[in-house]
């Protein structure tokens, strides 16, 4: 990927978007750090991928990630690139008698909290590098929401906001934020639901492309329909995504 800054890191490594991140950039060149929590899956990614190193790690560990930041920051000096990838949704409506508060809170946590604290550990070195980047995973939810995901919605609109005031805060520094909104695609969390749903190898490609653009903010296979919708039809738009 021309102008990629270094080694990069990929979070929700173990599956989806992530994992085909995690494997286009290793067979690019790119030396990948790849977290996530499914033990097996990383040591095969590892194994098929001499580029990658893998650790296992849950995001939900809030309190945690600043001292890993601090070790990932040591061990790879040449950290020039974090991609937010991890991501869970239940589709459930708010009111569904299984869905608790823990569910809730693990939706912020992962969604939301974990990038921005692992982003606040990681800015002093970033800041270091003559450049970096900053990608956050976002959605079409983010700027509509659908009825049986309030809390997802939520997270992803406060992930594209995170996003845009660390764009403002950045300006002048070597560090570029970089949000790729994503329609529906084709991973473990969609199982089951959704038509036409875009092949997570052939997101994690336009992603790829897309970084090397320097473009701010990146719209992924259908969602490139976004911002004409937003301004002649938004009526629409929502209709269209309540139909999932």
């Amino acid at each position: 990927m021309s102008g990629q800054p270094g080694r990069t890191l990929v979070t929700g490594a173990s599956s989806g978007i992530g994992l085909e991140l995690a494997r286009q950039l290793a067979q690019a060149g790119v030396p990948v750090l790849a977290l996530g929590r499914n033990v097996e899956r990383l040591q095969a990614l590892q194994k098929a991928h001499p580029l990658v190193d893998t650790t296992a790690c849950d995001l939900r560990d809030v309190a945690a990630l600043p001292g890993l930041a601090a070790l990932w920051a040591a061990r790879y000096p040449d950290l020039g690139c974090v991609i937010h990838c991890a991501g869970v949704q239940h589709n459930l409506r708010l009111d569904a008698v299984d869905y608790g508060a823990a569910n809730v809170r693990a939706e912020v946590d992962i969604n939301l909290v974990a990038p921005m604290v692992l982003t606040q550990a990681l800015l002093p070195h970033l800041l270091a590098q003559q450049q970096a980047l900053v990608v956050h995973i976002s959605s079409l939810l983010a700027y509509v929401p659908k009825s049986r995901g309030a809390v997802y919605s939520a997270t992803k609109a406060g992930l594209h906001l995170f996003g845009d005031a660390l764009r403002v805060q950045l300006q002048g520094s070597g560090v570029r934020v970089v949000e790729a909104v994503m329609p529906m695609v084709d991973t473990p969390m969609t199982a089951g639901r959704g038509r036409n749903k875009l092949p997570a190898a052939e997101a994690a490609r336009q992603i790829i492309a897309g970084l090397a653009t320097h473009k701010s903010r990146l719209w992924i296979g259908r969602a490139c329909w976004m911002p004409v919708f937003l301004r002649l039809a938004p009526g629409l738009l929502a209709r269209a995504m309540q139909q999932d």
